[in-house]
């Protein structure tokens, strides 16, 4: 199972060209997630002003499996936040992912690759 990290998201959205590879080549596959925070995240983009594209977001993120944040995720998450000097939201990926023995995918290899047993690789 692999967990998604927002910055593999905001390169499709951008249509980087091998963002878009990696998606399709996903198309086929029911053990990719994303948290609850990656949305919140995406959400939270100016874009999303626009009705039209907040639609379109939701309509792709509709396409993975999301994965809430609960109660175990937020304890472990502010464990990590105060231990790795993390911002909340990657914590609370970082977390979904050990909480749910998942392999995180992303390009910020550098601060998730610091937290013991988390398996972290790069997508493209």
């Amino acid at each position: 199972m692999i967990l998604l990290d927002t910055d593999i998201f905001i390169d499709h959205l951008r249509n980087v060209k091998s963002a878009l590879d990696f998606f399709e080549s996903l198309q086929q596959r029911d053990d990719v997630f994303f948290s609850a925070i990656t949305e919140a995240e995406l959400i939270a983009g100016s874009e999303n002003n626009d009705p039209e594209k907040k639609e379109v977001l939701l309509h792709f993120l509709f396409c993975w499996n999301k994965i809430e944040v609960t109660n175990p995720i937020a304890v472990l998450a502010g464990d990590l936040k105060r231990k790795y000097n993390f911002l909340l939201p990657d914590a609370i990926i970082a977390a979904t992912a050990l909480h749910n023995n998942m392999e995180i995918l992303t390009r910020n290899l550098k601060d998730f690759k610091k937290i013991k047993g988390l398996i972290v690789k790069a997508p493209y």
